[in-house]
């Protein structure tokens, strides 16, 4: 009897595949700084006025007001994969405006961008993450997905508007992507909010979510350097780079940094401008 993980890729399972995932290290490789706007940028202004977004955040502490600005991206503007970005800015206004006008929804990129700038509005560091296969190079379905900051718990955590998804370990904690990642690896428990859904149609089931489809995509992260409103596309502000952490001897090259230092990556935020 021959078991899976003396197999080949194609008859193993995406759990399989991430459990034998190789470890990160620390590298020597000469790494970028991650800038986050501040509120004061002139788009994150304009936005928070137009949307009204420090009522809709509320007075709660930080995971409170990151929540909430989960659930509003994720019930104002809907997730349609087969639609692509909104033509035009990939900013939060204009997403939102041509959603309406078109009646339509948009992919999980785009949900991403705007819940990112919607943070950021809210002087919450954040930066949104495209999470990729092992398979990254002819396995076209990626995820994305957001990181915001609490200060109140000191780290990052998981906040995914597609799904209006957050995770937990079984204390209540919340993680963050890298962390999800290694609890996977490790079958150590995680907890799928109750009310994650899709388009408020569908409940998303733990299993499904993370034991499945983030754990083929959970095997490579990637992350814009510049934190902003309209952080890629047609835009007058300036474009930084793209940063990806791999496991140790990935073939991964869609980056223009490509890193093993998980601890560099889920760093506190600490430059803005």
């Amino acid at each position: 009897m021959e078991y899976a993980w003396n197999l080949g890729d194609e008859v193993k399972t995406d759990l399989e595949i991430l459990k034998e995932s190789p470890a990160y290290r620390r590298d020597a490789v000469q790494k970028p700084e991650f800038v986050y706007a501040l509120p004061s940028d002139s788009l994150l202004s304009v936005s928070r006025e137009r949307f009204n977004l420090d009522s809709i955040a509320g007075n709660g502490d930080d995971v409170s007001r990151i929540k909430n600005l989960l659930y509003w991206v994720h019930n104002n503007i809907p997730h349609d994969g087969g639609n692509g970005l909104a033509p035009g800015t990939r900013n939060l206004i204009n997403t939102y405006d041509c959603s309406k006008r078109d009646s339509c929804g948009y992919n999980r990129r785009a949900l991403a961008i705007c819940l990112t700038e919607a943070l950021l509005a809210e002087g919450i560091p954040s930066r949104y993450i495209t999470c990729e296969s092992k398979k990254w190079d002819i396995d076209n379905d990626c995820h994305v997905i957001c990181v915001a900051w609490s200060d109140t718990l000191g780290k990052w955590i998981w906040v995914d508007p597609t799904f209006a998804a957050y995770v937990t370990d079984e204390n209540g904690l919340l993680l963050h992507p890298g962390e999800v990642r290694y609890r996977l690896q490790n079958d150590l428990p995680l907890i799928l909010n109750e009310e994650a859904n899709w388009n408020n149609k569908y409940l998303e089931e733990k299993e499904e979510y993370l034991d499945e489809y983030m754990a083929k995509n959970l095997y490579i992260m990637s992350a814009n350097t510049l934190n902003q409103a309209e952080p890629e596309g047609e835009t007058t502000h300036p474009q930084w780079i793209v940063v990806a952490i791999v496991p140790e001897g990935s073939n991964y090259t869609n980056a223009h940094v490509i890193t093993t230092d998980d601890e560099w990556f889920w760093q506190e935020p600490e430059i803005t401008r």
